[in-house]
């Protein structure tokens, strides 16, 4: 009886991923074959990936199972079957580009949306861009020649099985182990050593490493069958691969494992083909794009698989009736770690190795009850809103690149380095009276400062951000920077209509509220400049916006003013300064929200019965 495998991490790239992933798809048919039930835990242990099974497998069914091909022949446009057996599965990548054009020509016709299933095309092949990056790598060959190599074990194939469980199920087992234990039971050997292309060692340069390549002596870089084949299994099956446009009519090809951490094979397999079927990240942006894209539609499909019905019409589950996949049990980086992968340039009608890269996933992303899930749900939207309007417009590589390295990381102060930065760039685009705008929403900031509470100063975890964010003084003030900032001058609304608020608008404020917040004198120094002239502008603006019922701006006091030195006391000026921009440069700053219980004049603070975040646009079209 077998409880696990154990899979020894060997190669320090995205092969290992891809090498568990390819086991775990031949441990899983091996199950279903013998009515085995026992689901399968992909848990990473840092040197080693364990298959932890939940009931004991027995072994001696598996030895009687029948041969399947572990992953189809691939076929490009000049690719050559002729060695293949008839009647064999061939995946043909022109026919499966053509289907998944189809349907994502349609889906964007449609905005995404899919009202009318029946008029749908046939949705794509999940494996389809694994398929066209193997061929158009020229590694379609290298692939059927490993599909040959199990074919040939066909007759043998349920011991070769029990093999692979048996020597994965010990502690010092591996490729190794499996061969001598094939061997001995059936008389037979393994398939010899295959040539180790890029694609699935990418640490080799041209099928030569890295050492033999310096050398003056140039000999293939050779690997045991055993490993190639599992590793073109995980690869095909769960890859993420696609063509990235760099520049125009130059194109990468991206690849990425993503990494499990502790989470339900089935569950793995589930949401990795909604994201490349139904939510693939987009290709003809650049690559800081596609990362970020890649991280936050991989969240969206995590988030909905845990929420939404498998089948229409299956009743929703409650709260407490979740099953072993419950996001509120921890954030979504202890699922699936990160991504792994490796970039490959193009060099005229060839692909270069380029890099390898990791891309991690955001530990702040963790709802703990069904309606925080779809609130974060909407923080996606809302991220993805602004990723798609910074990618329409020219200049602005250095901004995606700065969200990229926040999103896939789990610093708030890169938050903070790119919101700096975006700040000003909005409301420059608000100077342009054509130019609409997308911003994070206060609630959204709210969630993330929220689930980053305490990690800015690990020594005092009764320590939380919202501390500062729920003081009124700190509210006030960034209320104040709001209505200075994105929401003065000229609006626009969603239909492109203008409208003078009235208010006067500062630019370049975020630039010089950053560079002073090093040294808490300078800082307090600014802020307190800012306000100077913020109360000069209301005290010159106020009666006429009363007399017009137009909208009117926040007073702040000195009391205000105090509360925010107190704070910058407590936490330091950077965090302070910071957060300050952050929620100044946001939207969803309601009428009165944030001063309840305040000795204030609520009702002054916004025009009765009109609120100027209805004026604002915060909607683009996804490119």
């Amino acid at each position: 009886m077998t409880e696990r495998l154990i899979i020894t991490k060997t190669f320090s790239s995205y092969a290992d991923a891809f090498f568990m992933l390819g086991l775990a798809r031949l441990a899983e048919y091996a199950l279903h074959k013998t009515k085995q039930k026992s689901s399968i835990q992909l848990i990473d242990r840092g040197t080693a990936y364990i298959l932890q099974f939940k009931q004991p497998i027995n072994i001696e069914p598996i030895t009687k199972i029948r041969y399947a091909d572990p992953f189809p022949v691939v076929k490009g446009k000049n690719t050559d079957t002729s060695k293949i057996p008839p009647d064999v599965e061939i995946f043909d990548t022109v026919e499966q580009s053509n289907t998944r054009k189809l349907y994502r020509d349609f889906l964007f016709q449609q905005r995404g949306k899919i009202e009318n299933s029946e008029e749908a095309p046939k949705p794509p092949d999940s494996r389809t861009q694994n398929g066209v990056f193997l061929a158009q790598m020229r590694c379609d060959r290298n692939h059927n020649d490993l599909w040959m190599g199990s074919w040939e074990l066909q007759e043998n194939y349920g011991a070769f099985i029990a093999a692979l469980f048996e020597g994965f199920s010990q502690e010092d087992g591996g490729v190794e182990k499996v061969a001598k234990i094939f061997q001995k039971n059936t008389g037979r050997k393994l398939p010899s050593m295959e040539s180790a292309v890029r694609v699935y060692l990418p640490t080799s340069v041209l099928g030569a490493n890295r050492i033999k390549a310096d050398s003056n002596k140039f000999e293939s870089q050779k690997a045991d069958w055993l490993s190639l084949w599992l590793v073109a299994s995980g690869l095909f099956h769960y890859g993420i691969a696609e063509r990235v446009k760099i520049r125009d009519r130059v194109f990468d090809w991206r690849v990425v494992a993503l990494q499990p951490h502790d989470i339900q094979f089935q569950d793995y397999c589930s949401v990795i083909k909604k994201l490349l079927v139904y939510n693939p990240p987009g290709a003809g942006h650049g690559i800081a794009r596609f990362d970020a894209e890649l991280v936050l539609r991989f969240c969206q499909e995590l988030l909905n698989h845990h929420s939404i019905p498998e089948k229409i019409g299956e009743p929703e589950k409650s709260d407490d009736d979740f099953d072993d996949f419950d996001i509120s049990a921890k954030p979504v980086n202890k699922f699936v770690s990160n991504f792994a992968g490796t970039n490959f340039s193009s060099k005229g009608q060839v692909y270069a190795f380029k890099e390898l890269f990791s891309l991690g996933l955001p530990a702040w992303i963790h709802p703990h009850s069904k309606d925080e899930l779809y609130e974060y749900l909407n923080i996606l939207e809302e991220h993805l809103r602004i990723v798609h309007f910074l990618s329409i417009d020219e200049g602005t590589s250095e901004l995606l690149a700065a969200y990229r390295d926040f999103i896939t990381g789990n610093d708030l102060y890169q938050f903070f380095r790119f919101q700096v930065s975006y700040a000003d760039y909005i409301t420059k685009k608000l100077a342009d009276g054509k130019s609409r705008v997308s911003l994070f929403s206060k609630q959204g900031i709210d969630v993330m400062v929220r689930n980053f509470s305490g990690k800015l100063r690990q020594n005092d975890s009764d320590w939380s951000l919202t501390e500062i964010t729920t003081d009124s003084g700190f509210l006030n003030i960034a209320k104040a920077i709001n209505s200075a900032t994105v929401y003065a001058g000229t609006i626009h609304n969603k239909e492109g209509k203008s409208k003078e608020t009235g208010w006067e608008r500062i630019y370049g404020l975020a630039q010089r509220l950053s560079s002073q917040s090093g040294s808490k004198k300078d800082f307090i120094i600014e802020i307190s400049a800012f306000l100077a002239s913020y109360e000069n502008e209301n005290l010159r603006i106020d009666e006429e916006l009363r007399k017009q019922k137009k909208p009117r701006r926040i007073w702040t006091t000195k009391d205000d003013l105090d509360r925010l030195i107190n704070l910058i006391e407590q936490h330091g000026s950077s965090l302070v300064a910071n957060l300050l921009i952050a929620y100044g440069y946001a939207k969803g700053w309601s009428k009165g929200k944030d001063n309840e219980g305040e000795d204030k004049q609520p009702d002054e603070m916004y025009e009765e019965g009109e609120d100027i975040e209805a004026e604002i646009d915060s909607e683009t079209e996804a490119a």
